[in-house]
């Protein structure tokens, strides 16, 4: 049972005019092991400065030792808060939080380029997220219908995965992954407008 107060919003039963509700949203990203120092940053510079540019909340969690990859929390404002220029010149308005995501996918990126020694555009890229399968089931919708849509409109390939899922992630947990080509590359950020 939640408790009376529990909601910022409310003092004994009154409503706090002055602190608006927000809704915030959780991405859980999935990284490889050997490219999380380089999004942290040397004593957490990388990590703080994303924070503080996007308002979000960006940690890793913990995994078992053997897992190859590891999970990057951003947790954010859900509210329609900002624009992004795509490099298709499209610009699109998203929330805080996926802001945040997509710059931490940006910088997953530029890790993984520098690392194999090629450029970004140069490689077919994979998104990994891990959800609980209620919110997978969102993503796919009634009768696939949503998922459908999606691909339609962006070109991506998108899995939900129930298999093999990794070690980080729990029992109820399923994995979207979004498979970007050569020729969609246009739809990560180049840069935000304010």
């Amino acid at each position: 049972m939640a408790e009376p107060n529990s909601n910022p919003n409310h003092s004994n039963g009154h409503v706090n005019r002055s602190r608006p509700y927000t809704t915030h949203v959780t991405f859980r990203l999935l990284c490889h092991a050997s490219r999380v120092g380089a999004i942290i940053g040397k004593s957490g510079v990388l990590i703080k400065t994303l924070q503080e540019a996007t308002g979000a909340k960006i940690r890793i969690e913990d995994a078992p030792q053997e897992s190859p990859d590891r999970v990057i929390l951003v947790i954010a404002d859900a509210a329609l808060s900002c624009k992004v220029l795509l490099r298709n010149e499209e610009v699109v308005e998203v929330s805080k939080a996926q802001e945040a995501l997509l710059k931490v996918f940006d910088r997953i990126l530029e890790v993984a380029a520098e690392m194999e020694g090629v450029d970004v555009g140069d490689r077919v890229m994979s998104c990994r997220l891990v959800a609980d399968s209620a919110q997978a089931g969102s993503v796919i919708g009634k009768g696939g219908k949503v998922v459908e849509r999606i691909k339609k409109e962006t070109g991506c390939k998108i899995r939900v995965l129930t298999d093999d899922l990794p070690l980080c992630a729990s029992a109820s947990d399923e994995m979207i992954e979004v498979i970007l080509l050569h020729a969609l590359l246009h739809f990560r950020t180049c840069h935000l407008m304010f």
